[in-house]
């Protein structure tokens, strides 16, 4: 897929080759791969068919397994997959199945299903003619960002009143550990979708003065997304005020003032994949307090990446954080979590998201072809939290940034 081109000194991501002017294809033989690696791993659980539910939750995150499986999806699109061992893979629409026949090549059989999930599974069960034996729910439970599953309790209750000699189980493992192993033609999207990040970077840098409204910057920062072939919906976490140590999801009418801290995490998605991206900045000349801890995080960022080579435990990538930090900020600050977390089509695994996030999962090692946001964060007693980040591809060298960008505190003066 998309490779690096260099131009005039400076290198830009390549667009991505296409089967359609439309939208990006991957070729049927990573369709084919995918296959055959779901459908081991259905035989190893002793599984007849997958259901792969439509749920447009946390920016399109939760449609990860239907869009690994069809490529269809994006701005909003809801897909239920049908995922037999044996057969067709089907997948269901909300409407507008047409375009979806058209513009991709994976999956022959998409459906207009009405949001009526329940019943196009059942429908689709019966084609197959699927009485008994175990049906695989992926969602049902067990996602770090989801806890509680995202499958509706109504379909549970109709598919084993349609099938009572089925027996449903929870899924939700197999084809996240499909996904968390990326391959040279997924690791090519990430790398254009950090691409595009970098753009949005650029955007914000034009757009931020003082006396702009947030709103705008944010408008800028989208219009940039688009522009170069992104997907909405989309993380955008952007605020901007003195000594503030988070952005927010949502942009307000606030005026940007000199001193200002900009503060943000940014996900660009290409295809679906997302690379996601934290740039400090600052408008006028920066805190030396400030500017001092982003530098730290700046060298806890190399010396993490470096230590991410497969057969290392997430564990010693917590300990390389701790103890680097140790040493450049001579004992004036602490870490925090998320240092990292897995990215993709969703969110992969694994995630740490706090303390008992990096106790638990300690043990598991990297695998080359691993894609994570690594983001460490240097936190001071008194003033505001410094952070910087960029997605990273997990090779038998250290983790490799997706991002071109210098890592460093922006000036905007």
């Amino acid at each position: 897929m998309s490779q690096l081109k260099r131009t005039g000194g400076r290198s830009r991501a390549a667009q991505p080759r296409h089967v359609s002017d439309r939208l990006p294809r991957l070729p049927r033989a990573e369709r084919d791969r995918r296959y055959r690696e779901i459908r081991r791993r259905m035989a190893d659980a002793d599984l007849d068919v997958l259901i792969l539910p439509a749920n447009h939750a946390r920016w399109d995150q939760m449609m990860a397994d239907s869009r690994y499986v069809t490529t269809i999806g994006g701005f909003g699109t809801e897909t239920l997959t049908i995922f037999p061992r044996r057969g067709e893979v089907t997948a269901y629409v909300f409407n507008r199945s047409g375009f979806w026949k058209e513009v991709q090549d994976w999956v022959a059989d998409v459906r207009d299903g009405r949001n009526r999930w329940s019943s196009n599974a059942i429908e689709r069960l019966g084609e197959l003619r699927f009485k008994r034996g175990r049906i695989g729910i992926s969602g049902l439970a067990g996602l770090v960002r989801a806890p509680d599953g995202i499958v509706p309790y109504t379909m549970v209750t109709r598919l084993q009143a349609a099938f009572p000699q089925a027996k449903l189980v929870d899924a939700t493992g197999i084809i996240q550990e499909v996904r968390s192993v990326k391959s040279a033609e997924e690791i090519a999207l990430m790398r254009h979708s950090a691409w595009i990040g970098e753009r949005m970077v650029d955007a914000m840098l034009a757009s931020a003065r003082p006396g702009v409204n947030e709103r705008r910057v944010y408008a800028d920062i989208t219009k940039a997304l688009l522009d170069n072939g992104g997907d909405l919906p989309t993380l955008l976490i952007f605020a901007s005020g003195p000594n503030i140590n988070h952005g927010q999801f949502v942009p307000s009418n606030r005026r940007m003032k000199r001193g200002d801290l900009l503060v943000n995490e940014m996900e660009a998605k290409y295809a679906g994949y997302a690379a996601q991206l934290v740039q400090p900045a600052v408008l006028g000349r920066p805190n030396s307090g400030y500017a001092d801890r982003v530098k730290a995080a700046c060298e806890c960022f190399d010396a993490v990446t470096a230590k991410m080579r497969p057969g290392v435990t997430l564990g010693e990538v917590i300990e390389t954080y701790r103890s680097t930090l140790a040493k450049v900020g001579k004992g004036r600050y602490k870490t925090a979590h998320p240092l990292m977390h897995a990215r993709g089509l969703g969110d992969e695994v694994p995630v740490i998201l706090g303390n008992d996030d990096a106790k638990r999962l300690s043990g598991i090692a990297l695998e080359a072809g691993m894609c994570f946001i690594v983001k460490p964060q240097v936190v001071p007693d008194k003033g505001p939290t410094a952070q910087i980040g960029d997605t990273v591809v997990v090779t038998r060298s250290g983790g490799q940034r997706l991002g071109e960008r210098a890592l460093s505190l922006r000036v905007i003066d």
